[in-house]
Order: C-alpha cells, then structure tokens, then sequence
C-alpha cells in the first residue's frame, strides 16, 4: 500500500432495535449464520452522519465523536478503514467525524449505525463500489 488518497465523502445509516435477538452460531461456523433467527426494526428517524477526510498530512486516523476526540474508540475504527485502504491499495490517513443524532450508548445500535455509515463513507471516498 504505497498509494495516497485524498477527499471527502458522508455516509449516514440509521440504528435498530432488536425485538428477537439471535444467540450464538450455527453449527457450519463456516457461513457465520446464526443458530437462531433474529428480528429487528430500523429507527429510520434516528440517524448517524459520518465525514471521512482523507489528508496526507495526517500520520494517524483521527476520530471525533459527537464533536468530541476519541481515541478510545479509534483503534477498532482504524481496523476497519484499513480494510477498506487495503482493497483500495491505499494507506491516508483519514479525521473521522460522525454524530449520533440521538442518545450514543443507549441500546439503540449506535456502534451499528456508525460502522454502518463509516464503511458507506469509506466505500465513496475510495471509490471501492
């Protein structure tokens, strides 16, 4: 990964709350499917919004959360994004900004809807289709 990427791209997704949840993994670990079926709705009023700015002045991903740096969270964040970087042969660094527009922490799949959006953001900003 020797290439550098630079721009910005926004993505939101929106949480959900599981009514039947799914424990644990079918036998066949193999297809990750779940041993019981889960269901759940989407809260398509509530929203996160995700900016990634890809900078090739940044020696670290940088995550602001709800407007506040976070570099507890940052680690598994950077995990993901180089997923993305390395199917795009890509290694910029990239300032994350995403807000929760409702309560983060609060059962409402807010690390879902973030991931959600962060990976949407990632796949446009990369151009990964």
């Amino acid at each position: 990964m020797a290439s550098t990427i630079s721009g910005t791209a926004s993505a939101s997704a929106h949480p959900n709350i599981a009514l039947i949840k799914y424990w644990g993994k079918a036998s066949d670990l193999h297809f990750n499917e779940p041993a019981v079926s889960s269901l759940s709705i989407t809260l398509d009023i509530l929203e996160t919004q995700t900016s990634l700015t890809f900078d090739e002045e940044l020696q670290e991903d940088v995550l602001i959360l709800n407007g506040v740096e976070d570099r507890v969270k940052l680690p598994r964040i950077s995990e993901n994004l180089d997923k993305l970087r390395a199917l795009a042969g890509v290694n910029t660094r990239c300032k994350i900004d995403t807000q929760n527009h409702f309560p983060t922490g609060a059962g409402l799949a807010s690390s879902a809807s973030g991931f959600a959006a962060l990976v949407s953001a990632g796949n446009l900003a990369l151009n990964l289709n």
